[in-house]
């Protein structure tokens, strides 16, 4: 089981990277990988909201000249010196549904993500940006291919036809996603355990999958009792996924660790009640939709 990105794959060369991640003012602290390691060390990434499903890729480019976020007081305050360049570019989204600010529209920008999933699995999944405020990044993936459709605890959760908004909070372990069926029926929000997202500039960003995840439900499981239930909880999912990485030596022990340590975080701050954050529940799959057609769009 995996994240679901966009219905278009695009195979792609580029060895992963990544950057370690400080305290975010949306999503919270991420686990710190210890000194020496890397984020972006073969052990990161894939695509496993189905079976076979491959990852993303990196192009192999130049450097990375991200330009540097408009926001500064947005970005975790624990990176290095030099990082929030790569950690931050912000792209402006003329007549973004969600600021209402102005200009002309010229339609939701298109991003490549660049998905490694251990050992060697390697994919694009492109997507449209409809809002970056520096704090995080939404982008919609649309008529997503699932056949036979994807059930997590015997629900449908993604089908053939799908939309998917998807959550990127620059520093973050984890992104997530608001998940649908082909009617537009919301499922549950899926959150996928990764090394913090790198935005290189003309929208490719480039991040690991560390294979847990959590779903939480829109309703209870389709195995639970009838009656009255309780509101829906997340549930951890693929850890004997990431015990088997682990042991192949496709995750280091070090980033096996911090992925674990993100899935505790996230499952102690749903407990609470502060996750997931606002702004999950606020961008809408219609919401979204209204972005993408922009003003006159409907």
């Amino acid at each position: 089981m995996a994240r679901s990105r966009l219905a278009r794959p695009d195979p792609g060369p580029r060895p992963p990277g990544g950057l370690a991640p400080g305290r975010h003012p949306l999503v919270g602290a991420g686990p710190p990988l210890p000194p020496g390691s890397r984020s972006g060390s073969p052990a990161a990434a894939g695509s496993r909201a189905s079976p076979g499903r491959p990852a993303r890729a990196r192009r192999g480019r130049g450097p990375r000249r991200g330009r540097a976020n408009r926001y500064p007081s947005a970005l975790p305050p624990a990176l290095p010196a030099g990082v929030p360049e790569t950690l931050s570019e912000v792209v402006e989204v003329a007549g973004d549904a969600g600021s209402g600010g102005p200009g002309r529209w010229s339609g939701a920008p298109e991003i490549r993500i660049h998905y490694l999933r251990p050992p060697d699995r390697r994919t694009v999944y492109r997507q449209q940006l409809v809002h970056d405020d520096g704090r995080v990044k939404i982008t919609l993936a649309r008529n997503l291919p699932f056949e036979p459709p994807l059930r997590i605890q015997g629900q449908v959760a993604l089908e053939q036809g799908s939309d998917a908004v998807w959550f990127t909070f620059p520093g973050a372990w984890h992104d997530i996603g608001r998940f649908h069926r082909a009617d537009g029926t919301f499922t549950g929000i899926y959150a996928n355990v990764i090394t913090p997202c790198v935005f290189e500039p003309g929208g490719d960003w480039e991040t690991t999958d560390l294979f847990l995840d959590l779903w939480f439900p829109a309703l209870p499981p389709a195995s639970a009792e009838p009656g009255p239930t309780s509101p829906p909880v997340p549930f951890l999912l693929d850890a004997e996924e990431l015990n088997e990485a682990e042991a192949a030596g496709h995750l280091s022990p070090r980033l096996a660790q911090a992925a674990r340590a993100e899935a505790r975080d996230l499952l102690g701050r749903a407990a609470a009640g502060s996750w997931p954050p606002p702004i999950v529940h606020a961008w809408t799959r219609g919401r979204a939709l209204r972005a993408v057609a922009g003003p006159g769009g409907g």
